[in-house]
């Protein structure tokens, strides 16, 4: 059942939550006068507390935690000077460079107070709902999912729970047999991509420049979207797409089974209606026999050009196997990557494959193309360079036994030859450790400016790059 919120929100999302005096836990002698949150979006939280106590307040934690994570963590004042009547802060960084914590977080927090009487005072619990502050955020939730949205989308957002509850369905309970745990998950729908770039954590660089983010999938229960189609016709494919995300780490990641990202997009792209422009994408790269080697397919692209083609061939890796074998086959591949097992491991345990290039193989030879052809090794190093000139341990005929009466002795000859024979050996090693200087310099530059890995996220490429980018 879908239920619409009429009410705004606006209680829940305001930049300053407050809350009324407490009456002390443990000691009439220590009361909390206010206790407020400011929310700094994109920025911070800062935490704010005034309180007072007979005897000088002498140290204050801030002690919270987030639902779904599993954990709690504590919060310090930068600052704190003994006094009876006391206000201090606690400023949680939640977008840099150290932390991350997404918008849609629901909080639980309270305040332990420590007085130089030795008195400890533990506040009441208080909730804080993260939101973007200055929106009139409302909601629409059925039994595992609540969107929020502003303004008039309100049919917009329907649209995107009942998506929701279709791929739950069809994908969660259908093809995986698993069932969310933590619920609901919360969709934060904003406006546009340069609404949503402020909540989510960028890869920044020339790859945001060229390609347009649709949706995040930024933990097991926080989905950002944004109402744009993405390659598909049916926008609600965003949120099938991330929602896939999801689904697949629940039924397919465990503490040693990782997901490779053809598996883990491939699969979401089939959790969506249609796979869109990744097809035609994917297509004219068979065409053109130009298919990414199964073995960089463990790596998301990190070009815009590759995107749509990346996209395209992990769907149809993705669909292979279901169509192989049927989906509860898929299904048990998913849960033996989740037991621990490395997924080529998984491969051959399940499908017989006997490593990933004989998956490769049978599915090239599925769109009717050849084995994929072995690449000619690359010499490590110049030719020129391979080996040092080794010193002859023998002379050159006629410079032996040069010497007067001396069988052993060499002749000033063999000297000569010797000692240019080591020099051009000295040469060439010092050429070649010179090489590997500049080949490891260059790699070394080549880590530090290239783009970092991308998240569970869903992409187009922006329109003026073309269907597929550059």
């Amino acid at each position: 059942m879908i239920r619409n919120l009429a009410v705004p929100l606006f209680a829940a999302f305001v930049a300053v939550l407050s809350i009324a005096p407490f009456a002390s836990h443990a000691s009439a002698q220590t009361v909390v006068e206010s206790s407020t949150v400011e929310n700094g979006y994109p920025k911070t939280l800062t935490f704010k507390l005034t309180a007072r106590a007979d005897s000088d307040i002498t140290d204050v934690t801030l002690e919270y935690s987030i639902k779904g994570r599993g954990t709690s963590a504590l919060g310090k004042p930068t600052e704190l000077t003994p006094a009876r009547n006391l206000s201090t802060t606690v400023e949680l960084q939640v977008n840099s460079g150290q932390a991350y914590i997404p918008v849609g977080s629901e909080f639980t927090f309270r305040w332990k107070i420590e007085t130089a009487a030795g008195d400890v005072y533990t506040s009441p619990d208080q909730q804080f709902f993260y939101l973007p502050p200055d929106k009139d955020w409302q909601s629409v939730s059925n039994d595992f999912m609540t969107v929020y949205y502003h303004g008039d989308r309100a049919t917009l957002a329907n649209a995107y729970l009942k998506a929701g509850e279709d791929t739950y369905e069809r994908i969660g309970k259908g093809l995986y047999n698993v069932t969310l745990t933590t619920l609901p998950v919360k969709v934060i729908l904003f406006a546009n991509e340069q609404e949503s770039d402020l909540a989510r954590p960028g890869t920044g660089g020339s790859f945001d420049a060229a390609v347009t983010t649709c949706g995040t999938k930024v933990t097991n229960d926080i989905l950002l979207l944004i109402p744009i189609a993405c390659g598909s016709t049916d926008r609600t494919d965003t949120l099938r797409h991330e929602l896939g995300h999801i689904l697949n780490e629940t039924a397919g990641e465990g503490a040693l089974g990782k997901l490779p990202s053809w598996l883990d997009e491939g699969a979401a792209v089939y959790a969506q209606s249609s796979p869109g422009d990744y097809e035609a994408a994917f297509e004219a790269s068979v065409r053109s026999n130009r298919l990414i080697p199964f073995n960089q397919m463990g790596n998301p692209a990190t070009t815009a050009s590759q995107v749509g083609v990346f996209y395209g061939q992990s769907y149809f890796m993705v669909k292979y196997l279901i169509e192989k074998d049927g989906e509860q086959k898929f299904g048990e591949f998913m849960a033996t990557i989740k037991r621990g097992a490395r997924f080529d491991d998984a491969l051959s345990r399940v499908y017989g494959f006997s490593d990933l290039a004989a998956f490769e193989t049978e599915f090239r030879a599925s769109v009717n193309l050849g084995p994929a052809a072995q690449p000619t090794a690359a010499p490590t190093r110049p030719a020129q360079q391979s080996q040092p000139t080794a010193v002859p341990t023998t002379a050159p005929a006629g410079q032996v036994n040069a010497g007067k009466g001396d069988d052993r002795s060499l002749g000033r000859g063999t000297f000569v030859i010797a000692g240019v024979a080591l020099l051009f050996a000295l040469a060439a090693v010092f050429a070649y450790l010179i090489a590997l200087m500049a080949a490891n310099s260059r790699l070394e530059a080549a880590r530090r400016t290239a783009p970092p890995p991308p998240r569970d996220e869903d992409w187009r490429p922006r329109q003026d790059d073309g269907p597929f980018g550059g």
